[in-house]
């Protein structure tokens, strides 16, 4: 398949697994010998990330005169997420408790190690959020 067409890997595997349930069966029913069927090996291509100048483009300050709040708010998650490096799933679980501000920490009560810590809040990402709490307050 591969040398004839020109099939990615992935479309072989699956291919490969799908033969492989029949095979399978049949090895159960004694029609034929069992013997292995492997899977190909891939090798997974390189993610594409984005250069220096498009995050430092991705993270320009909207213009709050004309910024809708969905806007808005999706910049700010943006920010968060390169700021702090924490996952989505962590973010989505912040309660706006968990900003001590006070202390420039951020309680992560949710993550993937089942522990809560603490992380450092920037000075700029504390502007921001505070901002962001004012101007959610105004929001419908």
């Amino acid at each position: 398949m591969k040398e004839e067409k020109s099939i990615k890997d992935t479309t072989i595997n699956t291919r490969i697994v799908n033969i492989r349930t029949f095979f399978n069966f049949c090895f159960e029913k004694g029609y034929i010998p069992p013997f292995p069927i492997s899977l190909m090996r891939i090798q997974k291509p390189v993610k594409q990330t984005y250069s220096d100048k498009e995050i430092e483009t991705l993270l320009i300050k909207p213009d709050m005169a004309v910024t809708k709040f969905q806007e808005y708010r999706n910049w700010l998650t943006a920010v968060f997420l390169y700021d702090t490096g924490v996952r989505i799933k962590t973010l989505i679980n912040i309660l706006i408790q968990d900003l001590l501000f006070e202390r420039n920490k951020i309680a992560i009560r949710v993550q993937k190690n089942k522990r809560v810590t603490y992380i450092h809040m920037s000075p700029i990402l504390k502007e921001y959020l505070q901002e962001y709490l004012t101007y959610r307050k105004r929001q419908p």
